[in-house]
């Protein structure tokens, strides 16, 4: 029998539709072992109960419908009281948090990360630092982010369909990942607690409060793109006659729209653009651009974010210590209240207990949190 290498390790993926695949591929490339749960598509196992040998799962990862987000952990758990679990975001649905935070505190030994792919970017690293560089002798103006893709065709094709956090459940961990990244830790708490100023269906979320720069973040699954240019400069003359002038992707195309830009005191820009070489690289999904624009400086930054990502989260759940847990409840419920907003015009005000919880969450891992 094949000894393992002192780096290998075995990682259980619950569920391999389209992202347990990928997470598979990824981590099966890196070397690790792979073993597989789901009814169906050949898994080596169709319930977590019947995985053999659960101690020596070295992680888990989640990658189940959201519904069965909370009943999956709780299995895990039951056969693995400290395990180490990567779960596929959102953590769950807004009306299983309650139920995801008792799981958590009834295993005290359990290490739970929800996959935050923005947030171990080396492109998004790039852009914060230069933004906090130039805005320690400059301070932030305004914040927008971006994350647009014509997602009818998925859509038609039964992914990207969120009946609880709705438009929001598609981009908005990842807009917030940015934010995060950007702000002080007190700054992005008091945005987390904050009753945007409008709140529109496509979905755009424009915020202006005390303490806090002009935010605002946008995003539609429809391919109508709100601030062309922003971020348009980046691009070819193709993609700008294409994509950018008339302000829409078309249905089916692979363009997406993503940048984030911060708008200094001075006038200053610093965006970091998402996948500019749409037109002109093969390996374009890899390669971003942070630009300071008056200075005229730009750095591209090959990464392919997901692969980045999820070996960076397998080597954190081996790092923190047992009980550390990154679930972000306050980002779920302000998403899902964002959710609630575009449908019912109200924007439900969260409690102080929630801020208290983000707090403690943001406390356990410090920078990763």
């Amino acid at each position: 029998m094949r000894s393992p290498s002192p780096t290998e390790r075995e990682i259980v993926i619950v569920g391999l539709g389209k992202i347990g695949s990928l997470y598979a591929a990824w981590y099966g490339e890196a070397g690790h072992r792979i073993r597989t749960v789901d009814t169906g598509n050949s898994a080596d196992w169709d319930r977590v109960a019947r995985v053999p040998d659960p101690s020596g799962v070295d992680a888990w990862v989640v990658a189940t419908p959201t519904a069965t987000h909370l009943s999956v952990v709780g299995e895990i758990l039951r056969i693995q009281p400290d395990a180490r679990i990567l779960l596929e975001k959102p953590a769950c649905y807004p009306e299983d948090l309650a139920g995801l935070q008792l799981v958590i505190r009834r295993n005290p030994r359990a290490r739970i990360i929800v996959n935050d792919v923005y947030s171990h970017s080396e492109a998004v690293r790039h852009f914060a630092e230069s933004v906090r560089n130039l805005g320690e002798a400059d301070p932030i103006k305004k914040i927008t982010v971006e994350f647009t893709k014509n997602r009818e065709l998925d859509v038609a094709n039964g992914r990207f369909v969120d009946t609880q956090y709705g438009e929001a459940g598609y981009e908005g961990f990842h807009m917030l990942s940015i934010l995060r990244a950007i702000l002080p830790a007190e700054q992005y708490r008091t945005y987390l607690r904050t009753v945007p100023m409008s709140v529109t269906a496509e979905m755009r979320v424009r915020t202006l409060a005390a303490g806090l720069p002009e935010i605002e973040l946008y995003t539609s699954s429809t391919g109508t793109i709100a601030f062309a240019g922003l971020a348009g400069f980046a691009f070819s003359e193709g993609v700008s006659r294409s994509y950018l002038t008339p302000a829409v992707i078309p249905y089916g195309s692979e363009f997406r729209y993503r940048f984030a830009d911060v708008e200094l005191a001075s006038g200053e820009h610093v965006t970091l653009v998402f996948e500019p070489f749409f037109d002109s690289e093969p390996d374009y999904k890899n390669l971003h651009v942070v630009h300071v624009r008056n200075a005229t400086r730009r750095s591209v930054i090959a990464v392919n974010h997901f692969k980045e990502a999820l070996l960076a989260q397998l080597e954190l759940l081996h790092r923190i210590d047992e009980g550390t847990t990154a679930i972000r409840p306050a980002e779920h419920r302000f998403l899902a209240a964002l959710g609630s907003a575009m449908f019912t015009g109200t924007f439900p005000r969260t409690t102080e207990t929630d801020h208290q919880e983000n707090e403690e969450k943001f406390a356990r891992i410090g920078s990763e949190a």
